[in-house]
């Protein structure tokens, strides 16, 4: 026979059920109510937090295309946000380098203009860089390029009506006189190579030279003036068998990295 329970039983339900609700109503139960709901608070709201992540999972993946769209547009959003991170640091640093000529620029009475290296030449094993500025904005052959608060980087090479082509330092055909910011001021030529060095030759042989010395312009050439700088000394080679000393140097910026410029007219 099936289990069927006592009429006592229910009655006894019926008579507890009453009893609580009569407590409850008259508060003779609060302090054991607020016992029990500080345990099971922290259970039920873990159990909260957790259907309802499982839910907003069922949600935004149903199938396997709804998830594949999910992480590619995650993949687009933080490839947008590398974008505009590397751009505004691009930024940052473009307008660095312009204040620090404008700044430089207000200490020099030579007037200048202002460019942007808009390409490097690929046709030669030199190094030429293309400017955004030329003849109409006043450039010629042979007019000093700089960067920063004076450090030079080129000659103009060339130009046309709105650009021109910069040789730098480092390229194998440049040559320009400078002097080591020495005790004797000693004279020499720096010439470039292929990219890879920068050395400075024809240094007397009886004048002390060491490394970490500046090297700037002479001011011999009639386009250069005088004090632009150019790097310092990193190696030193005297030789006895030979009549003049040479430097090795280090450029005194980055001439793989420029981005704006700055051509002093002078002629």
């Amino acid at each position: 026979m099936p289990y069927r329970p006592s009429k006592k039983k229910y009655l006894y339900l019926v008579f507890v059920s009453a009893a609580l609700i009569v407590l409850h109503y008259t508060k003779l139960s609060a302090p054991v109510e607020i016992f029990l709901r500080s345990i099971v608070t922290p259970t039920l709201s873990s159990l909260t937090t957790f259907s309802i992540n499982v839910g907003d999972r069922y949600q935004v993946f149903k199938n396997r295309e709804e998830f594949v769209a999910a992480y590619q547009a995650c993949l687009a959003t933080a490839a947008r946000q590398a974008a505009d991170t590397t751009a505004a640091a691009l930024l940052a640093q473009e307008n660095n380098e312009l204040r620090q000529l404008l700044a430089w620029h207000k200490k020099q009475p030579v007037p200048m203009v202002v460019a942007n290296v808009i390409g490097k030449e690929l046709l030669t094993t030199g190094q030429k860089v293309l400017i955004d500025q030329g003849v109409k904005a006043g450039l010629a052959v042979d007019q000093p390029v700089i960067t920063q608060e004076g450090v030079l980087v080129g000659k103009i090479l060339k130009v046309e009506p709105d650009i021109a082509t910069v040789r730098l330092i480092n390229d194998n055909q440049s040559k320009m006189s400078a002097v080591i910011f020495n005790r004797d001021r000693s004279l020499g030529a720096v010439e470039g190579g292929y990219g890879i060095s920068l050395r400075m030759n024809l240094i007397p042989r009886d004048e002390p030279v060491r490394i970490g010395d500046q090297v700037v312009s002479s001011g011999l050439e009639g386009t250069i003036p005088r004090g632009l700088i150019i790097g310092t000394v990193a190696v030193i080679e005297n030789e006895p068998y030979k009549p003049f000393q040479q430097a090795v140097l280090t450029p005194a910026t980055d001439l793989s990295k420029l981005t704006v410029v700055s051509a002093l007219l002078t002629r």
